[in-house]
């Protein structure tokens, strides 16, 4: 795990302590501590199956640990409200878990939500629309704005997931397998865009 520090650091964004998970009888992490403060930019390498991915799936309160502690935001996971949780984080996934086939607007628009599916009965208001109209024109996506996500290609997936980890302005920007943007012109911008981030 590498990272650098991009200006005063006076807040811990991040905190894994003892943390332990297992599928099954595999265990994947054993005794992992971490933290990070805000305005570090942190990049996690290993080989594939090393835990990259489980860790940022903490990161992003997406999973809990088999056991140890995870504090996000300075909120612990198990004592505060996830789905409120995830609105502050911005989680680039490309292994995204949508089932239905949201177009581009809505899914850009579930970043409100901090859900994957958009929820029954929500309805976004002029504003949240203008917002998300204006990111995915940035992304170079606004002639496939109302496309199906079953349709789009997996670079058009990525910049689509970029618009929807932007959309609620987050305190914690995480990329998983930031490669499948590579060669993307937004990629390097996408990059500074935040005062924490990390990427595996």
């Amino acid at each position: 795990m590498t990272g650098t520090k991009a200006g005063d650091v006076d807040t811990t964004v991040l905190n894994l302590n003892d943390v332990t998970f297992r599928r099954g009888e595999t265990q994947i992490l054993h005794g992992i501590d971490l933290s990070i403060g805000r305005g570090e930019h942190w990049v996690l390498i290993g080989p594939n199956g090393a835990g990259k991915s489980t860790i940022l799936s903490f990161a992003s309160a997406q999973v809990f640990p088999t056991s140890g502690t995870v504090d996000i935001l300075g909120q612990r996971m198990g004592r505060v409200e996830l789905q409120a949780l995830r609105r502050h984080i911005g989680h680039v996934n490309p292994r995204h878990p949508l089932r239905s086939n949201l177009s581009v607007r809505e899914v850009v628009l579930t970043g409100l939500t901090g859900t994957i599916e958009r929820p029954f009965r929500w309805e976004p208001s002029p504003e949240e629309i203008a917002k998300a109209e204006g990111l995915i024109a940035e992304v170079g996506l606004s002639s496939r704005a109302d496309a199906g996500w079953k349709i789009l290609s997996q670079g058009e997936r990525g910049r689509a997931l970029v618009a929807r980890a932007l959309i609620a302005d987050p305190q914690l920007l995480l990329f998983d397998e930031p490669n499948m943007l590579k060669g993307d012109t937004y990629r390097a911008s996408y990059l500074q865009c935040t005062d924490f981030k990390l990427a595996a």
